[in-house]
């Protein structure tokens, strides 16, 4: 055991009550050596719309554990867990090519005190090197993705999603979101992206849903 560490740990934990939700370990909000065990990704697919497609890597299927993570990520206030997150994708999956991460931004008048997304892009971003960047704003005010089917999600208009002036040209992005459901919304955050000069090297989620390939 590593004494200065546990104690460190719980020494942290007086002062911002955490634990682990896998192992209880005090002081974090998820251990990065809990996480690695539950992912297990597949091979890096494509989605695509008729006019654009990208590389989408992914921890595992949307179900059980991961689907947990993201439920407390988003909805549990733990801010924290989505960094562990992204450092457990940053092991598993290689430093892209690219010179950013950006995260999908919260959609305009969320209650949410925080972007889950951009939490599992700052992981990413500590274990990649790369800096991440605010770099994608909603056209305008549009419903989460969570309340509504799969038909509706589909329908999401093109030119939802715009780059911000002046962060994107020439430069080659990794998008990054905590669920990959549809799709929709990361070819809309890539289409963003590319239509302000960037070109997307690839996307990340920590879960994913099989319609995403569909």
């Amino acid at each position: 055991m590593n004494i200065p560490e546990t104690l460190a740990n719980f020494l942290l934990n007086l002062l911002w009550p955490v634990c682990c939700p896998l192992c209880g370990a005090i002081g974090v909000p998820a251990c990065v050596s809990c996480l690695l065990p539950l992912l297990n990704p597949p091979l890096p697919h494509r989605i695509a719309s008729s006019s654009l497609s990208l590389f989408l890597w992914t921890g595992g299927l949307h179900e059980g554990r991961l689907r947990d993570l993201v439920l407390s990520l988003k909805y549990g206030g733990n801010r924290g867990i989505g960094f562990a997150m992204g450092k457990a994708l940053g092991r598993i999956f290689p430093r892209p090519g690219a010179d950013c991460i950006v995260p999908v931004p919260l959609h305009r008048g969320s209650s949410r005190g925080y972007n889950q997304s951009a939490a599992i892009a700052e992981g990413l971003s500590a274990e990649w090197g790369l800096p991440v960047t605010s770099a994608l704003r909603w056209r305008s005010p549009m419903s989460a993705q969570t309340d509504l089917d799969e038909k509706k999600r589909k329908k999401m208009p093109l030119g939802a999603m715009i780059a911000k002036a002046g962060k994107i040209p020439g430069k080659r992005v990794v998008l990054v979101d905590d669920v990959c459901t549809t799709g929709t919304t990361l070819l809309r955050a890539a289409s963003g992206i590319e239509g302000a000069g960037g070109r997307v090297a690839a996307a990340v989620t920590w879960s994913w849903s099989p319609k995403a390939l569909h």
